[in-house]
């Protein structure tokens, strides 16, 4: 949408919802941002060239193919995945979406740690968030504003 008068333009763009809308957003650009924790990077830099309904159909095809129940209604893996996506939002957003941090990055790709550890020292404020599978990655937040930023992580 642009709207122009006389010497001033604005220009935004908007996404409509449907509500049979399966993603977590309808915001095209946003889904194949975050497809990018589980697709190949070539994979990605394909559907970046693609017009958006060949990359709606794309990420809809990703996800029939690797549904673990296709005769069962729901897709478990996209119910996850779409869970794991609006968790980071709501509880690692910062000053952008939180799928773009270090938090929501694990979290997404990883699922909830096991057990999270908290402490704090000179430098700032620790969260250690261990797994089950042994890996633990551990984050800083230097300013004390809830921007951890990742420093270490062990697989």
């Amino acid at each position: 949408l642009s709207l122009i008068s006389l010497d001033d333009s604005w220009t935004s763009e908007f996404y409509l919802s449907h509500p049979k809308n399966k993603f977590w957003t309808s915001d095209v650009d946003e889904i194949v941002e975050t497809m990018r924790y589980i697709l190949s990077a070539s994979d990605i830099k394909s559907l970046k060239t693609m017009p958006v309904n060949e990359k709606l159909e794309y990420i809809s095809n990703y996800w029939s193919e690797i549904d673990p129940t296709p005769e069962s209604k729901e897709n478990e893996l996209l119910d996850e995945f779409k869970s794991r996506v609006e968790f980071s939002n709501l509880n690692f957003s910062n000053l952008s979406k939180g799928y773009r941090s270090d938090r929501g990055r694990v979290y997404i790709i990883y699922g909830p740690p096991e057990s999270v550890e908290k402490f704090s020292n000179y430098d700032g404020v620790y969260q250690v968030w261990n797994y089950t599978s042994g890996s633990s990655f551990v984050f800083i937040d230097r300013n004390g504003f809830g921007n951890f930023i990742l420093v270490r992580q062990t697989l």
